[in-house]
């Protein structure tokens, strides 16, 4: 990008996400600036990332703003910010679990505010943002939607658009099943003695432990997803027979099998 595009930006939060956001905006839109209930803190994580700060009453002078609240916690957030929104202005949140949060924003929403809700598909301790992923999803007008795509492909992000059915849906599948088969391996372990894993752990093991650990730092999360994407049964009882199928055994399965292990890889790359 040439030169910063004509976006005054305003991130509400300090935490791990901020600072991903705030490295992708930064230098590639006129202003980014923190907003924090404590302008203290604002101040400092401002002065860290080398850009400015604001109190929340100043949220009306910002053309953007992106919450990086909580999932749960967003209806709570939007209610106090929405009467400073000015019209024509941009919401963006970052939940991963958009359904049922989605429904919430869009009744305490200024009928002049846009929505757009996002998922950058990293956590906050990503250090390298080029070849990761950010799903974007249109939910109220389309102002904003070509300007910010282009803002995330230029810090080398894969974009994708979505709607917040079909997120969900394959989210309960990237997420939910995907967790669910390393913690259920994790308390299946446990639960036979973890002792044994002082002699017998294998280097294929000693890796996956090292997943288990990082899925311990984001359990809470983990839980919060699981429990509030309305597509999770479904996808926690495909993994179910996917289990029992390869228990019970036979050539078709295996072939099968064999086959996925040979496309996931590449598909995920």
């Amino acid at each position: 990008m040439e030169k910063p595009l004509d976006l005054r930006l305003a991130i509400i939060g300090a935490g791990g996400m901020a600072r991903i956001l705030t490295r992708i905006f930064k230098g590639r839109v006129s202003e980014v600036a923190i907003v924090s209930r404590s302008l203290e803190k604002a101040r400092k994580f401002s002065r860290i990332m080398g850009v400015s700060c604001s109190a929340m009453e100043s949220i009306g002078e910002y053309d953007a703003v992106i919450l990086t609240t909580p999932s749960q916690h967003i209806p709570e957030m939007v209610g106090k910010i929405s009467p400073l929104l000015r019209d024509g202005s941009l919401l963006m949140d970052i939940s991963s679990v958009k359904l049922g949060i989605i429904e919430k924003v869009l009744e305490l929403l200024p009928s002049g505010v846009e929505y757009l809700s996002i998922h950058p598909l990293l956590g906050p301790a990503a250090r390298k943002l080029a070849g990761n992923r950010v799903i974007l999803i249109p939910v109220k007008g389309s102002s904003y939607i070509e300007m910010i795509k282009m803002i995330f492909e230029d810090a080398g992000l894969r974009v994708a658009l979505s709607t917040p059915e079909k997120h969900d849906e394959i989210m309960a599948y990237v997420q939910v099943a995907h967790h669910f088969s390393y913690l259920a391996l994790a308390l299946t372990l446990h639960d036979r003695g973890p002792e044994m894993l002082e002699s017998y752990a294998t280097r294929s093991l000693r890796k996956t432990m090292q997943m288990l650990r990082m899925l311990y730092g984001n359990l809470r999360v983990i839980r919060e997803i699981a429990e509030s994407n309305r597509y999770a049964g479904r996808a926690v009882e495909d993994l179910k027979r996917s289990i029992d199928e390869l228990a019970r055994g036979g050539d078709d399965v295996w072939r099968r099998v064999e086959e996925a292990l040979k496309i996931l890889p590449v598909k995920a790359a």
